[in-house]
């Protein structure tokens, strides 16, 4: 009698099913991320078709992913999963805050909490890229709002002061922001004093 033929094939059976399992997140996750990318960029040049297509597909991924997620939780904190729910949600914040609308929870967007903050944590860099869109543009009163959207993100975020065992790699992606917001904050007052000097300048030229 092979008392170990038996306890292969059980073991074998569960790891192949857990294979399983890792690729079909791993292919929804790739499908998620791509959606997720095309409308930031959608979103940052203003092509709402573009935007809703591809929001409504990431949607469609991320409702796949949590089913899976609820099937299975160990996978809620797995690489690939964490970063689907992140890009998903930092299009869904960038978007609705960018529209003035209030900052949606992560139970409005179907989130976990870890990837919502790292999705909050990220969002700074692409509302410095808004600033910096606008400044192009001397639209220099809606940067200067903008960076104190940053601002308000940033101080929210740093209610989050855990360890990286809670949170990990919170401590980097915050580290991060404050040096952003810092640049984007310089960046808006020397726009500020160039705006005001080629006011003076206009108003100085007018009593001529």
């Amino acid at each position: 009698m092979n008392l170990t033929s038996e306890i292969v094939k059980r073991i074998r059976r569960y790891l192949d099913a857990q294979e399983e399992i890792r690729d079909r997140v791993l292919e929804i996750s790739r499908r998620t991320v791509r959606n997720s990318a095309q409308a930031m960029a959608a979103l940052h040049r203003g092509d709402e078709a573009t935007l809703r297509k591809a929001m409504r597909e990431a949607r469609r991924e991320i409702s796949l992913l949590s089913k899976m997620v609820k099937k299975f939780p160990h996978l809620e904190d797995y690489g690939p999963v964490a970063t689907a729910y992140q890009e998903f949600a930092e299009v869904k914040l960038v978007q609705a805050l960018s529209k003035g609308k209030e900052l949606p929870g992560p139970e409005e967007l179907g989130i976990p909490y870890k990837p919502y903050l790292a999705a909050l944590a990220d969002s700074v860099g692409e509302f410095r890229r808004r600033v910096l869109d606008l400044i192009r543009t001397d639209k220099v009163a809606e940067a200067e709002r903008t960076l104190g959207l940053m601002e308000e993100i940033f101080s929210m975020l740093m209610e989050f002061d855990y360890p990286s065992s809670i949170l990990p790699g919170m401590r980097h992606k915050c580290d991060v922001a404050r040096r952003v917001l810092e640049e984007t904050r310089s960046d808006v007052t020397t726009a500020l004093r160039q705006q005001r000097l080629e006011h003076a300048l206009e108003k100085k030229e007018g009593k001529l």
